[in-house]
């Protein structure tokens, strides 16, 4: 009897706290704490140990290493600032006061200038405004999806995904351009999908101004266009008229965009010249001359058949090959005069959570077949940002013979972590199934995270 009653006891008790539970993730405020928790949680994540790596005693600024294409961004970012890059760094013979990265926009550069007047010439200098961008980006994430029709826990869920992947979570800690344009595209897509066309096409062109490959969102507004179109199946004698009225935001949202990046970068050449060291060319005043140089010089990066470096096709990131070691400091254990283990301390990596990127294409093709079918709105935007996105750089690649990274994959995510979350929210997926996927989330995270400790 004894037993009974402790076994109801805690049966009652088991029975509150589930209530409880309930009733918390009932409250309508509850989906906005939890993303509050990501974004508190994703910070930490970001800010621990913001200047690893670092040699000993890692008190002057050429203590800290710079990792992956910091070299060439903060250097940048110093001329800019007028303070000369060490000799062997690149830019170190650059006027100081111009831009010398002249094949990338200005912006986010100013962004990390801006940094080292507040902070200093360090890490918080350098890498502030890409943690600042990435949790932007986190926050975009849960707006866009909500904006894409998810409900709040469902958009939760997809800005989850994004801050347990490696790959934001890396660039939101280093300081490169790409986090930059990724926050704005999000910005502008969640604005585009609220209707906020002219305000999407000013953020649009924001983030064109980090970064050019930010542009590559207008294939997807236009999918997003096209494929809601096609859902509708108006009747014959209605298509034009419902065509002309579909892309009417689709082409507003996009002059503003083109209109708005061409005027920041005319003001920006007149705020900060353009700088190239190989022609030593400066670009100030005429913008369309600067925006060609950065055209051609994209055009000018041809990959090598069977080349063995770091540059991988679009085909190889869909399994996550090729992945970039951006640094690596790690502890050896010697025997003999050879090196018999090693043990890594800090490894930061240019890789995608393995149990986000290999679910992109059944997801991919779920969503599609829900998008027709059922006119699902979720479905139709993740499908046409992945297309849309993706598509650019498998026609510069085949077509074009561009030499890409697997890095550049990060502005396709947001479309894989739509449809991958949206796959495992689904009433046919088993509970068991997206708990055991949750799981793996974290796994990947923690196996991939840059301090190994």
């Amino acid at each position: 009897m004894q037993g009974f009653g402790i076994s109801h006891l805690a049966g009652a008790a088991v029975s509150r706290t589930a209530a409880t539970a309930r009733s918390l993730v009932a409250h309508p405020r509850a989906p906005i704490a939890a993303l509050v928790v990501v974004l508190v949680l994703s910070a930490a994540a970001r800010v621990a140990d913001l200047g690893a790596p670092c040699a000993s005693p890692c008190k002057r600024s050429s203590d800290y290493t710079l990792i992956f294409d910091e070299s060439y961004y903060v250097n940048a970012a110093r001329v800019i600032d007028r303070i000369h890059p060490p000799r062997s760094a690149p830019y170190h013979d650059a006027p100081l006061g111009k831009d010398p990265n002249s094949e990338h926009p200005q912006l986010a550069k100013l962004v990390m200038a801006a940094g080292i007047e507040v902070f200093g010439d360090g890490p918080w200098g350098w890498r502030l405004g890409s943690l600042v961008f990435g949790l932007v980006a986190v926050a975009a994430m849960y707006a866009l999806a909500r904006a894409a029709g998810a409900g709040p826990w469902l958009a939760v869920a997809a800005s989850a995904v994004m801050a347990l992947d490696n790959l934001p979570l890396v660039h939101g800690r280093i300081a490169t351009l790409d986090i930059y344009a990724l926050a704005l595209m999000l910005v502008a897509g969640a604005l585009y999908l609220r209707r906020a066309h002219l305000l999407a096409g000013i953020a649009l062109g924001l983030a064109a101004a980090m970064k050019l490959v930010a542009l590559y969102l207008i294939p997807a507004l236009f999918l997003i266009e096209l494929f809601a179109f096609a859902v509708a199946r108006p009747r014959r004698g209605d298509r034009l008229r419902r065509a002309l009225a579909q892309l009417r935001p689709f082409a507003v949202s996009c002059v503003v965009a083109i209109g708005s990046f061409v005027l920041l970068v005319w003001l920006l050449d007149s705020l900060v010249p353009a700088y190239n060291p190989g022609s030593h060319a400066v670009y100030g005043g005429n913008p369309f001359r600067h925006i060609g140089h950065m055209l051609s010089y994209a055009a000018s990066l041809k990959s090598v058949p069977h080349a063995t470096g770091i540059s991988s096709s679009p085909w190889q990131w869909l399994l996550d090959k090729k992945e970039i070691s951006y640094a690596r400091t790690a502890v050896n254990v010697m025997s003999g005069g050879k090196i018999t283990a090693s043990h890594a301390l800090i490894s930061f990596r240019g890789a995608v959570n393995p149990f986000v990127i290999f679910m992109a294409i059944p997801a991919l093709f779920a969503a599609a077949a829900a998008a027709w079918r059922e006119s699902d709105r979720l479905a139709l935007v993740g499908v046409a940002w992945c297309l849309g996105t993706y598509v650019p750089f498998v026609v510069q690649a085949d077509a074009l013979h561009r030499v890409t990274y697997l890095y550049y994959v990060l502005i396709v995510l947001p479309g894989v972590y739509l449809v991958t979350v949206r796959l495992f929210a689904s009433r046919q997926m088993p509970v068991a199934a997206t708990v055991g996927w949750a799981v793996a989330l974290v796994y990947g995270f923690v196996d991939l995270y840059p301090l190994r400790g």
